[in-house]
């Protein structure tokens, strides 16, 4: 049986990338700072991704990475500060190239792929405040590149668009979205795990950076 590790795993998005593997019949792995029950996942590590200490003991081998965790703040340049910077870079960034490092023996034995979760904030400018945020997600991008390159690897990522939540419902961000989009509708997040199983098992794609975004890049 293949197996897989979603980082984020109780995040929006990262419950939808745990329900298409898991219906695809993997085993499926996962991290969170606080674990919970779920009977989708296998074992779930309690880990920090921003921090030191990043191991996964007694996974000798897996087929698919998935660097779903990540954070979103918002600051304009004025407020900026390090904190802010940090907060960020430490789990998009340094948190992904860690928890690669950790897990690449495992990936190596089974000639396995990686699936980074960028944003279309790397390609395309935020809706303000989100500078530090967009560079983060730029570093993720090429990262996916360098990765497939240096590793051997087929690494790759997606980069979705805004993704629908109840928080933005009514919003003028929602209003703004869907009057910008080919297809007039925030993303919802099980289009976007089919595009991360589809690079998942893919054969021949490396260092691609896939746009999921319902056509608003093209607005």
């Amino acid at each position: 049986m293949p197996s897989v590790m979603v980082t984020g795993a109780w995040s929006n998005l990262g419950q939808a990338i745990v329900d298409v593997f898991h219906k695809e019949g993997y085993t499926v792995y996962g991290t969170a700072r606080t674990p919970r029950q779920d009977s989708r996942i296998s074992r779930c590590y309690a880990l920090d991704l921003s921090g030191e200490d990043i191991a996964f003991d007694g996974l000798e081998e897996l087929d698919v990475l998935v660097n779903n965790a990540g954070l979103f703040t918002e600051t304009s340049i004025e407020e900026f500060d390090d904190d802010d910077w940090h907060s960020v870079f430490d789990l998009n960034v340094r948190g992904l190239i860690l928890v690669t490092k950790a897990l690449l023996p495992a990936l190596r034995r089974r000639d396995g792929s990686i699936v980074n979760v960028s944003s279309i904030n790397a390609i395309h400018p935020g809706f303000g405040r989100t500078a530090h945020y967009d560079a983060s997600k730029g570093a993720v991008s090429a990262l996916t590149r360098s990765l497939a390159s240096e590793t051997g690897l087929r690494v790759n990522a997606v980069q979705p668009g805004l993704i629908a939540r109840e928080q933005l419902s009514g919003s003028d961000l929602e209003a703004y979205w869907k009057g910008h989009s080919v297809r007039a509708s925030m993303m919802d997040p099980a289009d976007i795990a089919q595009a991360v199983l589809f690079l998942a098992q893919s054969r021949g794609i490396y260092g691609q950076c896939l746009t999921v975004d319902n056509g608003f890049t093209l607005c």
